[in-house]
């Protein structure tokens, strides 16, 4: 386990680098809130279907940032549980803020 742990926080510094761009992170962040709050009204509402545009929104917007403002390839297929996991921190790095200061780190 504290192998893993290393090399998840060994990779977050490449994962920031490779979310240089201020817009995709937003559009990260934009889909990651999206994908929260459609996972939590399909289960509140039982409305299943709503998973599928979750997911949808989660891949959607980070697809679009790569694509035409980072103009680079997500690391999903290499490093799926990796970028799992640092989306998930940059996403909390955004909220409380100290995100510039993780970017200056990388």
């Amino acid at each position: 386990m504290k192998k893993f742990i290393r090399e998840i926080n060994d990779f977050y510094p490449e994962y920031l680098k490779a979310h240089s761009n201020k817009s995709n992170r937003a559009l990260h962040f934009i889909g990651t809130t999206a994908f929260f709050a459609l996972t939590v009204f399909a289960a509140v509402s039982q409305t299943w279907w709503l998973l599928a545009l979750a997911v949808f929104c989660g891949y959607f917007f980070s697809g679009v940032g790569h694509h035409y403002l980072e103009k680079n390839e997500s690391f999903r297929t290499k490093r799926a549980l990796g970028c799992i996991i640092s989306s998930g921190r940059m996403y909390l790095d955004t909220l409380t803020f100290s995100i510039g200061k993780k970017l200056r780190a990388a």
